[in-house]
């Protein structure tokens, strides 16, 4: 039987992805994800899973002109959207899988993943590939969602309205994105891998603000997770954006204020 995936974004969906969900979830981390690099000491960067270029472009402000910088996704339309908005930056574009990286061993300083990892099939050999490409010394950071219970946003669509319609099947697709939430998990899994000195630090940020409705489109009706309701329950597709506007409404003081977001940032080093 062939797996489901409830986050599979195809044809127009990267473009909906870096409009909606950029500023929204994704722009607040890739700040804080730049301000984590010691500039004065990398030659090279490798950012792996850099979407439509959220992190990338905050990377390449905070990195002095002759530091190479290198933005891979295993998504050539994410990575289109990427260098449509960074070209002539300096900044190397390239398809790449993270379980079977191009690069040569001991390449870089730093490699950096924003909410990637927990999309690999083969995690342990994603991690290994990262060691092997990292120099001595080199630093990795990832960072991976929170436990959906712990961010409201998160929770208003996903456990309190999508799950429900899913009780007669394996949900476990609907929480790839959180489920490498245990900081004592995640510090073994790269143990394992070969990193050392692991640590792992919660990091709550607030969201971008914008209204309702923007996150209703972008979260749901314009969404993969959309797409599984409308599949589901197509008779319930408008119900359930009305259900998800009027608790947006309620968690942002009708889009007035951010959404408080949660998300674990883990280290390792080679």
């Amino acid at each position: 039987m062939e797996k489901k995936e409830a986050y599979q974004f195809t044809n127009n969906d990267a473009e909906n992805y870096d409009h909606y969900l950029g500023p929204l979830f994704f722009e607040p981390y890739g700040r804080y994800t730049a301000s984590q690099i010691d500039a004065a000491y990398v030659s090279s960067v490798l950012e792996i899973a850099c979407g439509t270029g959220r992190v990338t472009r905050h990377l390449r402000k905070v990195l002095p002109p002759g530091v190479k910088l290198f933005a891979t996704d295993i998504s050539a339309d994410m990575l289109q959207i990427a260098k449509r908005e960074l070209n002539n930056n300096g900044i190397i574009f390239q398809v790449e899988d993270a379980q079977k990286l191009s690069f040569a061993d001991d390449s870089f300083d730093v490699v950096i993943c924003q909410f990637g990892v927990m999309f690999l099939p083969d995690k342990k050999k994603g991690f290994e590939e990262i060691l092997r490409v990292l120099k001595p010394g080199g630093k990795f950071i990832f960072f991976t969602w929170d436990d959906t219970m712990k961010v409201p946003v998160f929770k208003a669509l996903i456990d309190d309205l999508v799950l429900p319609y899913f009780r007669d099947e394996d949900t476990t697709r609907f929480k790839v994105p959180f489920a490498m939430n245990n900081p004592k998990i995640l510090g073994n899994m790269i143990t394992d891998a070969g990193f050392k000195h692991a640590e792992t630090k919660v990091i709550s940020l607030k969201s971008g603000i914008t209204s309702p409705d923007f996150v209703v489109d972008g979260f749901f009706r314009k969404h993969p997770l959309g797409r599984e309701i409308m599949t589901k329950a197509p008779s319930e597709f408008e119900l359930v954006a009305q259900q998800l506007h009027d608790k947006i409404v309620k968690l942002s003081d009708n889009g007035q204020t951010p959404f408080q977001l949660s998300a674990l940032m883990t280290t390792g080093i080679k």
